[in-house]
């Protein structure tokens, strides 16, 4: 990763507006998903509201073997990441020229990415159904992935 820093504002050349609004609203919406799920998980009283077939089944996942990793919930991880890259895909984050915050925005959304991998193949080829909830923070996560890559491709692109 190249530092592209503007020599007289000491900070990063200006992102594109779509950029900075799409990241931080995946992000927060994320963050709130993750929040429902986590809840769920400690509070049984709460029910995830999920149509369920033969196939889709959120109770069946979320209260599985792959729930948790190492004793520690699949939902507190997605809260604790949502909640990283929230802060990460900030306007300020954004604007600054710290390599550190970009290589820890691009390296949390790798990691996050290899987790959806592993996720969904648990979901899809162990279980055999899939979680909606589940599935929109996959979604968002490698969304995520997509605008944080093309945002390192765009500023490489311009110090070429």
């Amino acid at each position: 990763m190249a530092t592209d820093v503007h020599p007289r504002s000491g900070r990063a050349p200006e992102q594109p507006r779509w950029l900075l609004v799409t990241t931080l609203l995946l992000s927060v919406v994320g963050l709130a998903i993750s929040a429902y799920l986590t809840l769920a998980h400690y509070d049984t009283a709460i029910r995830l509201v999920c149509a369920e077939n033969s196939t889709i089944d959120c109770a069946s996942v979320t209260s599985s073997s792959y729930s948790e990793l190492m004793g520690i919930p699949v939902p507190m991880l997605g809260l604790l990441f949502f909640a990283a890259i929230t802060a990460l895909t900030t306007p300020w984050a954004w604007r600054s020229a710290s390599p550190l915050i970009r290589w820890v925005r691009l390296g949390s959304v790798i990691v996050g990415v290899l987790f959806v991998v592993y996720l969904v193949s648990a979901e899809l080829l162990v279980l055999g159904k899939i979680c909606l909830w589940c599935t929109a923070v996959h979604v968002i996560t490698v969304a995520l992935f997509g605008c944080v890559v093309a945002d390192e491709y765009r500023r490489v692109g311009q110090t070429a």
